[in-house]
């Protein structure tokens, strides 16, 4: 008997502990997804248009952006509520649900290959589509795991406080969505990032080659390099040569596979990236959808940099009625240059984005509404903010996200027993308010029953006539004749009083009407 209990504790634990790293598996995996789908909002949308042109919906593409949204605050609710272990019982079904739909849409893309990339991860991991459908059966079988066994471990969090995790994760979330929509991604997983010198990074670093030479002596065979060869008078007998490959151990930058910028036909991307000064690069992948609401700060950008003495340029993928419709509508002067959609959708997000570049390095890559206006263009580039290289540190970035998701949850945690005790007194303080309302309300409407009662009409009396008041006035008697004694005509007397009070408050009404 005491050997059967030891070894249901241990399949116990065991379960537990199975438990914990299919929510540690499970819920992490959708946590990351979510969170680098909502660091670059844009990216995600435009890996829906690639999905919406394969399956010929493009109706919905002007939605991408709002797809994109949804599905990132979708996957880190999820993920969070999971791996906090809330909602024990719907989460799992959830991911089930959700797993469900994902898991044959990744076989079709394996099979059949319209997208090279599903972009589950965005830019920060690339995955081909038969490792995305792998990785979805894993996630699948975990999520039908705990469908039978997340009862098993308990929650993080309390019950009365896992509806506080969702909803600061939700505005977690949405943050960095809008900061990656109306500024630029607050993490850079792409090879254009702030700093990179993009003629290093388009050279391909080709390797280096030394020759080695083989020699043998008494019997023995040993290879030397082209500056420490032997002499023959010691020995050496010369067997072979070989050549070899030195890897370089100075950092490589970020490669970039394309960076063609034209002016009509000519490649001038020489001309550009070779510029030792300041150039100013309006990125637009397409004019007719441009954002247009700040187009008098990029005027005026513009005119600051023909006063200076700089280059500007709007950089476009866009064909010839595009940049026409563009010209009508903000006036534009400078002149239009043309790149690959793809190449500039990948440099910036947002449409447009203003590139600065000096010597070809990226100095800053910002949004039409973060450019200085004309009152603070009074000076060079060089002694201005904005004519400084931007500071993009990752590690700290990383950090500060860390930093602000996990805090308040650990304040939570720490202290949910005391939030938990505030919010039972607000419920049950609106209980109490909700009850007394509605008793005063209903109060109200039983006084104002009780006076439409009081003040229905009554039928009209009509004048007594003396025979009445003859009648009135005789005494009653009772069989033997005799008039009836004054305590039984008091009752009588007293219950006509009341009576006389209808008829004068008709009288007081007949008066004021």
């Amino acid at each position: 008997m005491e050997s059967k209990t030891i070894n249901e504790k241990r399949k116990a634990l065991l379960i537990q502990w199975l438990v914990f790293l299919s929510r540690l598996i499970v819920g992490g995996t959708f946590v990351f997804s979510g969170f680098v789908k909502a660091i670059d909002p844009y990216g995600t949308a435009y890996k829906f248009e690639d999905y919406l042109a394969a399956f010929h919906l493009e109706f919905l593409s002007s939605f991408t952006l709002l797809f994109s949204v949804a599905l990132s605050v979708v996957e880190f609710l999820l993920g969070v509520h999971l791996l906090f272990g809330s909602y024990r019982k719907s989460t799992p079904r959830l991911v089930f649900l959700f797993l469900c739909v994902m898991t044959p849409l990744t076989l079709y893309l394996a099979i059949a290959n319209p997208i090279s990339d599903c972009g589950c991860f965005g830019d920060a991991v690339h995955l081909s589509n038969w490792a995305t459908f792998f990785k979805n059966v894993v996630l699948l079988g975990g999520a039908i795991f705990l469908l039978y066994t997340n009862k098993r471990l308990r929650a993080l969090y309390n019950k009365e406080v896992q509806w506080l995790t969702g909803l600061y994760s939700l505005v977690f979330v949405l943050f960095f969505a809008y900061v990656g929509i109306n500024y630029q991604p607050y993490l850079d997983f792409r090879p254009y990032k702030i700093g990179v010198n993009i003629p290093e990074a388009l050279a391909a670093s080709e390797p280096q080659h030394e020759f080695i030479f083989i020699y043998e002596k008494d019997g023995q065979q040993q290879e030397f390099s082209l500056d420490s060869l032997p002499s023959e008078e010691e020995g050496w007998t010369f067997v072979d040569r070989r050549e070899k490959v030195i890897e370089s151990t100075r950092p490589q930058a970020p490669a970039i596979d394309e960076f063609t910028i034209y002016r009509g036909a000519d490649d001038i991307t020489d001309e550009i990236l070779g510029d030792d000064n300041y150039r100013i690069l309006l990125l637009s992948p397409d004019l007719e959808r441009a954002d247009d609401s700040e187009v008098d700060r990029i005027n005026e950008l513009y005119d600051y940099c023909v006063e200076r003495g700089y280059a500007f340029a709007c950089v476009t993928a866009s064909s010839p009625r595009g940049i026409v419709t563009w010209l009508e509508n903000t006036g534009a002067e400078y002149p239009f240059y043309f790149m690959d959609r793809t190449t500039i959708r990948t440099i910036a997000r947002g449409n447009p984005c203003v590139l600065l570049l000096k010597g070809g390095t990226i100095l800053r890559k910002t949004a039409p509404s973060q450019l200085p206006d004309e009152t603070q263009l009074t000076q060079p580039l060089d002694q201005l903010d904005y004519g400084h290289p931007e500071v993009y540190r990752p590690q700290r970035r990383i950090g500060f996200i860390v930093l602000l998701y996990v805090i308040p949850m650990l304040f939570l945690l720490l202290t949910e027993r005391t939030v938990a005790m505030i919010i039972g007194r607000v419920k049950l303080w609106r209980l109490n308010r909700i009850r007394r309302r509605r008793r005063a309300e209903h109060e109200a409407l039983k006084a104002a029953e009780a006076k439409a009662a009081g003040a229905s009409p009554r039928p009209e009396e009509t004048d007594p006539t003396p025979t009445d008041v003859a009648a009135a006035n005789e005494e009653p008697e009772d069989n033997s004749g005799k008039p009836v004694a004054d305590e039984e005509a008091a009752p009588a007397a007293e219950s006509s009083e009341p009576a006389s009070e209808p008829k004068n408050e008709n009288k007081k009404q007949n008066e004021i009407q």
